[in-house]
């Protein structure tokens, strides 16, 4: 999306939307615990239960962050970038825990594909926006 904005509102409402993904699933997943995966089966030990529920506590966090940035976008590179890189790192340990263990469910599959190629696309959209705006 580029306009005479160069491309900040485009950027404003794509953030806007993404940031639901990690708020839903980080939710779910702190709420309700592994058995919110699809195809969990039987109960999950304690420490497996407290660890799964604390990292989605923690991906429900990022859709905050990232709803802070809107507002300024052409102002919040850091921000971006750093949201952005927490969820590209996590899209790498995806891939590294799926040559390890079988490749997971299609909507984990997905998740690593927003996380790998999706946050970078939006950094780069970020910084253009920011240099547009003579930032």
């Amino acid at each position: 999306m580029t306009s005479s904005d160069g491309g900040r509102r485009g950027l404003q409402i794509t953030l806007s939307a993404l940031a639901a993904i990690p708020l839903a699933s980080g939710l779910a997943g702190a709420l309700v615990g592994p058995s919110s995966m699809p195809g969990a089966a039987g109960p999950a030990t304690p420490d497996v239960e407290s660890e799964y529920r604390y990292a989605h506590a923690i991906y429900a966090a990022a859709a905050p962050l990232i709803w802070s940035a809107v507002p300024q976008v052409e102002r919040r590179g850091a921000l971006v970038r750093g949201v952005s890189g927490a969820l590209f790192a996590g899209g790498v340990v995806r891939l590294l825990a799926w040559r390890r263990t079988g490749r997971p469910s299609p909507a984990l599959v997905g998740a690593a594909a927003l996380e790998l190629l999706g946050t970078p696309v939006l950094v780069a959209w970020q910084h253009r926006v920011a240099r547009r705006a003579g930032r």
